[in-house]
């Protein structure tokens, strides 16, 4: 159970998620997040020293998080490939759980400490395509193929976050969307393997 301090930072950083999803780390005000969490500017300088410690305190512990789940999944799909697809619907239930905070870091942290986030997000996925891709083909696979195939994963993610759809229908999107990679992966690893000329 929370005592009124932690009651308090959480009311905070809940009122500051919704403004920071609505406008943007840079048009959001720390004014009005005071006022819709019913707290006194004091109080919350109290708490954070500024809107970017807030907005640190909010997506810091989360990014770790999902920094640390993508090398624990990674892992296990390098040792068991035919996991991708359900380790896939495991990372996007957390991602969902958090849509907010992933569409804010992703698209409207301009000006934050986490600006960058969304290309860091893209070399991650480029990493963890790279690796499985070396990993099957025992040679080094075309950095600008696995750029684009990173790409289109995380816009397709972005599609699914997003999106109007329930949990139930999201997580559906994303085995199905899996069961295809899977399928078109392992026919691409075939056709990269095989001499070919352009």
């Amino acid at each position: 159970m929370m005592n009124d301090q932690e009651n308090t930072i959480e009311k905070i950083k809940q009122t500051a998620l919704d403004e920071f999803f609505m406008y943007g780390y840079n048009k959001a005000s720390l004014r009005m997040i005071c006022s819709r969490a019913g707290v006194t500017t004091g109080a919350m300088y109290f708490y954070f020293k500024n809107k970017e410690a807030l907005f640190r305190g909010i997506f810091e512990p989360l990014v770790v998080q999902y920094e640390e789940l993508l090398v624990r999944y990674m892992e296990l799909e390098l040792a068991e490939p035919e996991l991708g697809t359900q380790l896939d619907v495991q990372m996007m239930r957390f991602i969902l759980e958090h849509r907010k905070e992933a569409v804010v870091i992703l698209e409207k942290a301009q000006g934050s400490c986490y600006e960058m986030y969304r290309s860091k997000a893209e070399e991650l996925m480029e990493q963890s395509i790279y690796t499985f891709y070396k990993s099957r083909m025992e040679c080094e696979p075309d950095e600008k193929l696995v750029k684009i195939l990173a790409k289109i994963r995380l816009d397709g993610c972005l599609e699914i976050i997003k999106g109007n759809y329930s949990m139930e229908d999201s997580l559906y999107l994303v085995e199905k969307i899996g069961i295809y990679s899977m399928g078109g992966t392992d026919k691409l690893i075939q056709n990269l393997r095989e001499p070919h000329s352009m």
